[in-house]
């Protein structure tokens, strides 16, 4: 069998190149401002009632028509 098929470890010789310290920065505070961004969370928004209650009506409603489509693609079948 020959040699040439076992595998080799890798080249220890090979030339490592250094990050610039610009560019470590500007890593770091990117990096900290998605860290940032994603802890934060938002202020909840103030809903009046007349309001809260028109978005549940067509939550409701949107619920029925799916409900109903269903059933009848269930029925077409």
């Amino acid at each position: 069998m020959s040699t040439k098929t076992t595998t080799r470890p890798p080249d220890t010789r090979a030339v490592r190149r250094r990050v610039s310290l610009p560019d470590r920065i500007a890593l770091r505070l990117g990096l900290w401002l998605i860290l940032r961004s994603r802890r934060t969370t938002p202020v909840p928004l103030t809903v009046d009632f007349a309001t809260r209650q028109r978005i549940e009506r067509e939550r409701r409603e949107q619920q029925l028509r799916v409900l109903l489509q269903s059933g009848t693609m269930h029925l077409w079948r």
